[in-house]
């Protein structure tokens, strides 16, 4: 079956005819952003034949190479081209703009164009003519023009579901092709061409290093038809809007009917506004601001402002996933990975440009701690979440490590490209006054180091691999340095080693969808998502007496997890229910070492440095028997199983092993988490109805276990944790 395959491709290829069942298409209409009234906000996609798109595959992928290997595409040209992004087309251009300001002290004038239904223009006889002027000939031009020749397509409609009657491809590209979009830049590669005598001087650069020309000059940038002319005065941007519109009249091209506008950056915009502006007979508006590839751009570059823009339109998509994030019957694993997919690319797309400045990072977290206290099930406004646990339990990396990470993926990765961020990475400029390429480059310095910076420029690692181990350097930073690292949660968090137990919640919640909201409960042990009643004793919303004194059971003791779990009397029917044979162990093992709730809780049992410390006025065989203990709770917890036996006489004593054996070993229906989640999930609703009634200040101990709701203080649902 492959070789008759391999023979029908190369016959195809040699002779350049399809046959007419594989070369026709169906056009499907994907919406857009803006009013699906507007036919203008659709996307037509073509359903190819897959043995067509196969050899078209084959045949690109080859064109790709050689044009790439003999530079025919521009530097301006960064649209559909490997190793290129939209980040580092908007960094050029930034960076171009602050290199003439600091230098110079002069502005910059900008036109944006937006091509109007760009693929769907293009003539075909233009478009082969100008295939076969850059070289591509013979078998793989007419491969080509038999592919558009005999070309035809039908129309879906999702209204009444049927087809419109086959009609031929004449005008355009298929969207859905893969050759499409190499071959759409390789057909408007030249539109800057006669605008480079009208184009900014980069500055910094020698002449020498624009090939094919004597002038060090930036007539613009393209990210396929999305287009920015640059210039240094008025009257060579009007030069330069005179010449795109010649050509594009001459393509049989239109300009966008919204997406175009006039600005200056770093000068006054005011100064053109009296100028008539226009493209191909359109006006063309002067504004302050422009969204250019997804980032929004303002006069003065300020980067504060395009942050606004990005936090302004992140809450409008996490307000729009809200209910979903709060949804505890929902997997945690599942909306941790839409949080992941979804949410964190839109809040730090872009920061390869405004990343490595710690209030950006601080700006952005605070918007996503939200986000991630909602995902554990907390009110999104908790003050007694532990942020460092909260991040370290979801597998969720700092903002600050993520946005410094990426910005110095695109530094590692700059003079390796092909546009002109590559020539802006290797010239840098000597004036004092810091641009991107300065800045990012002093900051690594003065983060990692200068012999750690030396060695990211020699590494033959890739720029993937350089922003993980940025990243990772700047992550331990955060969760060793700060005030947030001081809190009594986070200590005890690290001091148990709480986060071994974290990658099992995440993963489980798939394989136990029935128990997410138990598995949520859990996470938000972990984190402090819970306020004891001691914490808001201390805040003063309850009286003083319940900082030593459990509302559940009235004991005079501290509320505290370990409490909750193993010895509140008043959950211990709840506790033989839930967790059988282990019941009667929950509360005699507090009793061995201090830790052994942790462990329940998914915490293991960190030994210190030193052997001194370690023993702290024990033997060694009990230090043993403590790790031993763990070892059998932490076994329990992952499996189900436990299975434990006593060495030394004060432990048989503590388990009150009166059976006259020293082991003691069962299984449990569930694994230990699973059960511990359930119990957390049965006794917080009730333990919810009794804190709800402590009144600050007027509280009667023997109305405290009354279940019936009252009125809430000011702020009491963000000091609990109630979502």
């Amino acid at each position: 079956m492959s070789r008759a395959l391999l023979r029908l491709l190369n016959w195809i290829f040699q002779s350049g005819k399809i046959p007419s069942p594989w070369n026709s298409s169906l056009l499907i209409s994907i919406p857009k952003k803006g009013d699906l009234k507007d036919m203008n906000n659709y996307r037509g996609i073509s359903l190819i034949s897959t043995i067509v798109k196969l050899l078209s595959a084959i045949v690109t992928n080859r064109i790709r190479y050689a044009v790439e290997k003999d530079n025919v595409l521009v530097r301006e040209q960064a649209g559909f081209r490997t190793r290129e992004e939209c980040a580092a087309q908007v960094i050029a251009l930034v960076e171009c703009v602050q290199r003439r300001w600091n230098k110079e002290m002069r502005p910059t004038y900008a036109c944006f164009i937006d091509l109007r239904k760009a693929f769907d223009r293009v003539p075909h006889e233009a478009w082969f003519r100008k295939l076969e002027s850059l070289g591509i000939r013979g078998r793989c031009l007419e491969f080509y023009r038999g592919l558009y020749r005999s070309s035809s397509t039908q129309v879906s409609s999702r209204i009444s579901d049927t087809l419109s009657p086959a009609f031929p491809f004449c005008r355009g590209v298929r969207q859905g092709d893969p050759s499409s979009p190499l071959l759409f830049d390789l057909f408007i590669n030249d539109l800057l061409e006669q605008c480079r005598p009208f184009g900014i001087r980069v500055v910094g650069l020698p002449e020498s290093t624009v090939a094919g020309g004597t002038e060090n000059r930036l007539p613009g940038l393209m990210f396929a038809d999305d287009v920015v002319l640059l210039s240094p005065s008025r009257h060579c941007l009007e030069a330069s809007m005179r010449k795109v519109s010649e050509y594009l009249t001459q393509l049989e091209m239109e300009v966008g009917a919204s997406k175009y506008g006039v600005t200056v950056f770093r000068g006054c915009v005011d100064k053109v506004r009296w100028r008539q502006w226009q493209l191909q007979g359109k006006d063309i508006p002067v504004v302050e601001e422009y969204r250019y590839l997804g980032i929004d751009l303002n006069c003065n570059l300020d980067e504060g402002f395009t942050l606004r823009r990005q936090i302004q339109r992140y809450r409008q998509k996490l307000h729009m996933a809200t209910p979903f994030l709060r949804n505890g019957r929902i997997p945690m694993d599942l909306r941790l990975r839409v949080v992941k997919s979804c949410l964190l690319p839109s809040l730090v797309w872009g920061s390869e440009w405004w990343g490595m400045h710690q209030q950006h990072a601080k700006r952005l977290s605070l918007v996503l701690n939200q986000t991630l206290r909602m995902v554990v099930g907390v009110h999104a406004k908790h003050t007694g979440v532990s942020i460092p646990a909260l991040y370290t339990e979801l597998g969720i990396p700092s903002v600050e490590s993520l946005i410094a990470g990426r910005r110095t993926r695109l530094w590692a990765k700059g003079p390796s490209m092909r546009t002109w961020i590559s020539q802006l990475c290797q010239w840098i400029p000597t004036f004092r006054k810091g641009t991107w390429v300065k800045n990012t480059k002093a900051w690594l310095l003065r983060r990692l180091g200068s012999s750690a910076v030396r060695e990211i420029e020699r590494s033959p690692r890739g720029s993937k691999a350089l922003q993980r181990a940025v990243q990772q350097v700047i992550h331990q930073k955060w969760l060793t340095t700060g005030k947030m690292t001081q809190s009594h949660t986070w200590q005890e968090y690290c001091q148990y080693a709480l986060q071994s137990g974290s990658a099992l919640l995440r993963d489980s919640s798939l394989d136990y969808p029935e128990y997410s909201k138990s598995l949520s409960w859990l996470m938000r042990i972990h984190v402090g998502g819970w306020s004891s009643c001691s914490r808001l004793a201390r805040m003063g919303i309850f009286d003083e007496q319940w900082k030593t004194r459990c509302p559940c059971c009235l004991a005079n003791v501290p509320e505290t997890s370990s409490h909750l779990l193993c010895e509140c009397t008043r959950w211990g029917p709840k506790r033989l229910g839930i967790f059988g044979p282990m019941a009667m162990l929950l509360t005699k093992i507090p009793a061995i070492f201090d830790g052994s709730c942790y462990s329940l809780l998914g915490g293991r049992f960190v030994a210190t440095t030193s052997l001194e410390e370690n023993l702290n006025g024990i033997t060694v065989e009990e230090m043993q028997e403590k790790k031993a203990l763990d070892e059998a709770i932490h076994r329990w917890w992952t499996t189900g199983e436990f299975t434990y036996q006593a060495c030394t006489r004060s432990t048989l004593v503590a388990l009150e092993l009166d059976n006259g054996s020293s082991q003691c070993g069962f299984r449990t229906d569930l694994p230990g988490f699973i059960l511990v989640g359930q119990f957390l999930e049965a006794v917080m609703g009730i333990r919810m109805s009794i804190i709800d009634n402590l009144r600050r200040f007027s509280l009667d101990s023997d109305d405290v276990n009354n279940t019936t709701t009252s009125r809430r203080p000011e702020g009491y649902g963000e000091a609990i944790g109630i979502a």
